[in-house]
């Protein structure tokens, strides 16, 4: 339900909706008997699945692991209750007082155990989004060392292998190996507290011929009304072949192009 209500956040910050308000509904009953966070605290054992048909109510008991997946959903929507969530769970894991490998059982990392990980990575997001900048740093120290980050010289291609020896790297584990290494403090909470809707108007980027070209940059300063775009080496086998990416939002008539320094027309 989480996901639903980020959903209904987004449609409304994006297009003036007003459909969070049901949303808002569930979650103040929720916290009342599923996530019960009374006084800035977690009442309780937090619910990892209901289902009122059936019925079926199953609490976490002591996998306090699965309360950073409803403080994921929920932190764009209601930031301090995700705060509640993870704090909680961060201190009930004892993650703050270990040398890392980030649980209870310090083997299950060692052993390749990719759910392990796929843990720790939310977690490591978690960090960083609220600003608990000591645990991300042990953290990500942590998946540097068993994650198994590889860079294929082949294609140009970089993913996280998790060391289960697999032909095509696992989608979903690499978005969180992503999510967990490239997003700064704040920016997920910011989607629905503070969201950018310039960008649908500046100039933007698009269109880009990967993975024969690589950005490593494309951000427009307002001030300066200037588009800077960075282009890394793409797949090595398309060495020396003609790439293409576009830009709109901007009046080709109106603008001047410099290329590594050299005005161009």
């Amino acid at each position: 339900m989480v996901r639903a209500g980020l959903g209904l956040g987004l449609h409304d910050a994006l297009y003036g909706s007003d459909f969070r308000p049901a949303f808002d509904a569930f979650w103040d009953y929720a916290k009342q008997h599923y996530n019960r966070i009374q006084d800035g605290k977690v009442a309780g054992s937090v619910t990892m699945y209901y289902d009122p048909l059936v019925p079926c109510h199953h609490p976490i008991g002591d996998a306090h692991n699965f309360s950073f997946g409803t403080a994921h959903g929920v932190m764009p929507l209601y930031p301090d209750d995700a705060r509640v969530l993870y704090d909680d769970a961060v201190n009930k894991l004892k993650w703050r007082e270990s040398a890392f490998s980030g649980s209870d059982d310090e083997s299950s990392e060692d052993g390749g155990d990719p759910m392990a990980s796929f843990v720790l990575l939310m977690g490591q997001f978690l960090a960083r989004e609220l600003g608990d900048e000591a645990l991300h740093g042990k953290l990500k120290i942590r998946s540097d060392a068993n994650d198994e980050p590889n860079w294929d010289p082949e294609t140009g291609e970089f993913t996280w292998r998790f060391g289960l020896d697999e032909p095509h790297p696992r989608g979903q584990m690499n978005a969180t190996a992503a999510l967990a290494d490239a997003a700064a403090a704040g920016a997920w909470t910011n989607l629905i507290q503070r969201p950018n809707q310039h960008r649908f108007v500046e100039p933007t980027v698009y269109g880009v011929d990967f993975p024969k070209v690589c950005l490593s940059q494309a951000i427009y300063d307002v001030e300066r009304r200037l588009l800077a775009v960075t282009t890394d080496a793409g797949a090595p086998k398309a060495a020396g072949e003609q790439t293409t990416f576009r830009i709109t939002n901007v009046d080709p008539d109106r603008c001047t192009i410099e290329a590594d320094g050299v005005m161009s027309d």
